[in-house]
């Protein structure tokens, strides 16, 4: 099902998203990504559900017809595709998608599912990794961008194939912006795990433990519309 998560939670960062999208913050929040955003998803009145993108829902909204799902997407990534915290429409017709964190453990690594399914989503996140970085398919590489550190290379990958997609179809949205949206000050989860108290400590995390593994840098992912953004949580009513 692409609406595979639905209603309130109570701590975490899908409890923060679901904050974020609350009407009483949409200033702060505007204000922190320097737009004016049109949340899709995770909303109250849809019971903070979040979404895949071949959801008939969002495919309604993005305008991502049936021929041009088929063509760009199902040979792409087959199903479950990635399941988004956050999505949004600037002002200027600009797709986000955000992928949230509220502790540096939640970025795990990704798990064998069935091997066909798997090649294919390994090569298309290859294919982007090349596009996009220069990286090379080699074991060591794949090791890290498919194995280690899939739940942020699926994301890019999946950004990028949408980015395409604007760029030559008559789609409801003219680009693309992959958000990892870190937390800081989350004190939900005081009681379980430690709290990221300031911006440099997921700036280190990236930079020292994940960047250079990938063989990127944040100058490189900023350049291909992929931002990593630290919010503190104080912020919020």
């Amino acid at each position: 099902m692409s609406n595979t998560s639905k209603g309130a939670a109570n701590k975490g960062s899908k409890f923060q998203m679901q904050r974020i999208t609350l009407p009483e913050n949409k200033t702060v929040f505007d204000k922190f990504v320097n737009d004016e955003l049109q949340w899709l998803s995770p909303l109250i009145e849809d019971k903070f559900t979040e979404y895949r993108m071949n959801s008939p829902y969002l495919l309604g909204k993005l305008g991502i017809s049936q021929p041009i799902k088929k063509k760009y997407i199902n040979s792409f990534w087959p199903s479950p595709q990635p399941q988004w915290d956050g999505i949004a429409i600037g002002k200027e017709n600009t797709l986000y998608l955000f992928e949230a964190k509220s502790h540096l453990s939640e970025i795990v690594p990704g798990k064998d599912g069935n091997i066909g399914n798997d090649e294919l989503k390994y090569s298309s996140i290859m294919t982007c990794a090349k596009e996009l970085f220069s990286i090379e398919d080699t074991e060591e590489n794949r090791k890290y961008w498919c194995k280690t550190f899939y739940q942020i290379s699926n994301r890019i990958a999946f950004a990028h194939q949408l980015t395409k997609i604007s760029k030559v179809e008559n789609v409801e949205y003219n680009d693309v912006k992959m958000v990892f949206l870190n937390f800081v000050n989350d004190a939900t989860w005081l009681k379980d795990k430690i709290m990221v108290k300031n911006d440099k400590e997921w700036l280190n995390h990236y930079e020292k433990k994940i960047l250079p593994k990938l063989g990127i840098s944040i100058q490189k992912l900023n350049k291909n519309n992929v931002y990593i953004l630290n919010f503190d949580l104080n912020l919020l009513i």
